[in-house]
């Protein structure tokens, strides 16, 4: 089921949207579970990386669309986002938070049913995976294809990604179920390592990113072994 919220601090623009939404679910035989939020500063303090496409009213009185697509991206990459407004000439600003769409005011049901036929194609087809985390500052959504290596330090989990490090308390086999045929090795019982991002292996080291990694006697036939079937499979 498609996640969908509405961030709009007009209540006739939320019904409007309510009452296209479930004409388009009633039309094309899909189910929707949709919020509903009155400013973007309500909906960004209550983030949570659960939904799938967001629709943003640019013009609201606390914090405005923009402003709140900013907060959002600090720890959701992946939502898809697409803004309400007025004035069409808003809009161009959306490729600074990579908003995939925009919808001009006031919206007709036709406008929206091809922007919607467009969006649950986009929707379909990406395939990046990504996976939730919960840390100390709420949950952040962690895109697999940025995610270079997780380390694990007694029950600390930490995922090196390319923004940055974030830390939970999990353990390694949680975290190699969770990753399960997304091409990450073990290369020693500390880390679980991204192929996509290893770029040198030695004896006892490899280069994954910029950081250098130890590769564990033991593990170290097998981790060859996975890295060689990843590349073998990317020709």
């Amino acid at each position: 089921m498609l996640r969908i919220a509405v961030v709009d601090n007009a209540e006739s623009a939320r019904e409007k949207m309510k009452a296209l939404l479930q004409r388009y679910e009633s039309e094309h035989d899909i189910a929707f579970a949709t919020s509903f939020f009155s400013d973007g500063e309500d909906f960004v303090r209550t983030y949570q990386p659960i939904y799938d496409l967001v629709f943003l009213d640019i013009e609201m009185p606390k914090m405005d669309g923009m402003t709140a697509a900013r907060e959002i991206r600090q720890t959701d990459p992946v939502v898809t986002l697409v803004f309400v407004t007025r004035m069409g000439q808003y809009a161009v600003n959306g490729y600074e938070v990579r908003a995939m769409d925009f919808l001009v005011k006031p919206v007709s049901y036709p406008a929206f049913e091809l922007r919607m036929d467009h969006l649950l194609d986009h929707l379909q087809k990406r395939e990046e995976k990504s996976v939730l985390i919960s840390t100390k500052e709420g949950m952040r959504r962690i895109v697999i294809s940025e995610l270079i290596y997780v380390e694990v330090i007694k029950h600390r989990v930490l995922y090196h990604t390319v923004d940055g490090i974030f830390e939970v308390n999990s353990s390694m086999k949680n975290v190699e179920t969770e990753l399960e045929d997304c091409h990450f090795s073990r290369c020693d019982n500390s880390y679980l390592v991204n192929l996509k991002f290893v770029t040198w292996v030695g004896q006892k080291e490899l280069l994954a990113g910029s950081e250098t990694l130890k590769i564990s006697r033991t593990r170290r036939k097998a981790f060859l072994q996975e890295l060689t079937d990843y590349m073998g499979g990317m020709r």
